[in-house]
């Protein structure tokens, strides 16, 4: 039976769940991104604690990504959790197609924040943790990474501040112990084990390693991620002064061609992730921006991506989203 007094832990988790609802307009609709597993089960377990309260309508949304062959059970569990919480569930079942380029992660993950984007909330609450801010850190440092890559992952996050991942602070451990707490039923995703996936390895190999060594790691990689958020809220700053202005694509050469090519580099990329994309990596953004600015007014350079095409079309730079 769970203990009737929650830990210290428990009450932070829970405090900072309420909190992040209280801060919310009144009356604001709220979605809860519920995978059925042990963080999004707390977290909606917790948001359901103190909606009606805080003024919030809830909701919850699960994305049924079709890979598992539990992923029927898994759908029919969150609609079961929802039902006997009084909460209404949006289901959204995808299709993840091959040869994209991106590799598997990266295109569930697309689709996923796209199911997220078509839902009719407000705010959409997530349930990262601080272990997954640790793995996406390493994960991304893998990768070269620049700035916004190190930063991982925000507690506010996506156009408006709709994302919002009040877990953020706390481990699994701490989430563990909530769950405990409230009697929380949760399903396992077998590919989780599955360590030919990336983060998968990070997760069972390389974090355990570090805390071998390192104790806090896990707390100490948050926090390093932290300060990489910092750094690039000052570069964001920065381009939205050389863009006087102009928050999205199209962007005239005019004002690239003014710039060092760092600071127009650092252009691109922040209009990049104004639309939830991924830069290209930096010597592919140095080498098209090179052409954007050297190729004669009748050529057309352009970068093409496996989500978006990037290319410069009557003096302006523009984006085309697939």
């Amino acid at each position: 039976m769970a203990s009737s007094r929650n830990s210290p832990s428990t009450e932070a988790v829970e405090g900072a769940v309420q909190e992040c609802l209280r801060g919310l307009p009144s009356g604001a609709s709220v979605a809860v991104a519920l995978s059925g597993g042990l963080d999004s089960s707390v977290l909606l377990a917790l948001a359901a604690r103190h909606a009606e309260a805080s003024g919030m309508r809830l909701s919850a949304i699960h994305v049924n990504h079709g890979l598992s062959p539990n992923a029927a059970a898994w759908e029919a569990f969150c609609q079961a959790a929802c039902a006997g919480l009084g909460i209404p569930i949006h289901i959204v079942r995808v299709t993840i197609p091959s040869g994209t380029g991106e590799g598997l992660e990266a295109t569930a993950r697309r689709l996923r924040y796209q199911a997220f984007e078509s839902v009719e909330a407000d705010y959409v609450l997530l349930a990262h943790h601080a272990n997954d801010q640790a793995e996406t850190l390493i994960f991304n440092l893998m990768r070269g990474t620049g700035i916004r890559g190190a930063a991982a992952m925000t507690a506010v996050g996506g156009a408006g501040g709709r994302y919002l991942r009040p877990l953020l602070p706390f481990s699994r451990a701490e989430l563990e112990a909530c769950a405990a707490h409230y009697g929380s039923r949760w399903v396992d995703d077998e590919s989780n084990e599955d360590q030919v996936l990336s983060r998968n390895y990070i997760r069972h190999k390389v974090i355990p390693a570090l805390e071998a060594r390192f104790p806090a790691a896990v707390e100490n990689l948050s926090r390093a991620a932290e300060h990489f958020a910092e750094a690039q809220e000052m570069l964001d700053e920065m381009a939205r002064h050389d863009l006087a202005g102009n928050r999205d694509f199209p962007v005239a050469m005019d004002v690239l061609q003014t710039l060092s090519e760092a600071r127009a580099r650092n252009v691109l990329r922040y209009l990049i992730a104004l639309r939830g994309l991924q830069a290209p990596a930096k010597k592919r953004l140095e080498e098209v921006l090179r052409q954007f600015i050297t190729a004669a007014p009748d050529r057309h350079p352009s970068l093409d991506l496996p989500s978006y095409r990037l290319f410069r079309r009557k003096g302006r730079v523009e984006i085309e989203v697939r």
